[in-house]
């Protein structure tokens, strides 16, 4: 049986969209959720709980994984309820690089499902870093990212971003769209709003916040 859509649900979709895997096996189906090093906080205090949350009595243990040149960290399952949930969703097995989307039943729910969706997908695939404007030594310039091999992706969330009251613009080319949300404005309304759960999101907001810049030499940037 489907579990119903709620915050919860939206934000783990979220999640999916930006970095997350399904495939099969000669056994299973597979879903796996992964991230770099510097996530393990987010993994471990984060996703771990709100997967414990949303499939009662199912335990996840997030590791590291090989993958790229350091390895990341993530999780992965081959539980029959997970990889259920995600084909009720509308997932299926296979690549979705190219050809992701935001779901129809997103698009058309209320703004506390849309808030967490956009969450989970920025706390996965999302980027905060700041530029130097003015002549100014320090990088002091929000700017929140989003890129995508799906030109389709990139043009939903331009569209869902404007409609929740964000100025952002877009650009990119073959098998990588970006947009971005500029300024301080923009920035004080989305840790408000979408309320980002990676740490290593909020480390880098709240240096820029206490400081003023936060330049990429500093180790929150990275």
């Amino acid at each position: 049986m489907i579990i119903k859509l709620n915050p919860k649900i939206a934000e783990l979709i979220g999640m999916h969209v930006g970095d997350g895997t399904l495939y099969r096996t000669k056994t299973s189906i597979v879903w796996e959720l992964r991230g770099s090093l510097d996530e393990k906080d987010y993994y471990r205090n984060h996703v771990k709980k709100l997967l414990e949350s949303i499939f009662k009595g199912v335990e996840f243990k997030p590791k590291f994984r090989s993958g790229g040149k350091q390895g990341c960290f993530g999780i992965q399952t081959s539980k029959k309820e997970i990889s259920e949930f995600f084909v009720q969703y509308g997932f299926l097995p296979g690549s979705k690089t190219h050809s992701v989307r935001i779901p129809n039943y997103i698009i058309k729910a209320n703004k506390s499902i849309q808030y967490a969706f956009i969450r989970g997908l920025f706390d996965t695939d999302g980027y905060l870093r700041f530029e130097r404007i003015n002549n100014n030594k320090n990088y002091t310039y929000p700017k929140i990212e989003f890129g995508s091999a799906s030109i389709q992706l990139r043009d939903d969330v331009f569209i869902l971003l404007s409609k929740l009251g964000y100025r952002l613009y877009k650009w990119g080319k073959k098998d990588y769209y970006k947009l971005c949300l500029a300024g301080i404005d923009n920035l004080d309304k989305f840790i408000k709003e979408i309320a980002p759960r990676n740490v290593k999101h909020l480390n880098k907001h709240g240096f820029w916040k206490v400081h003023g810049h936060n330049n990429p030499s500093y180790a929150a940037v990275a």
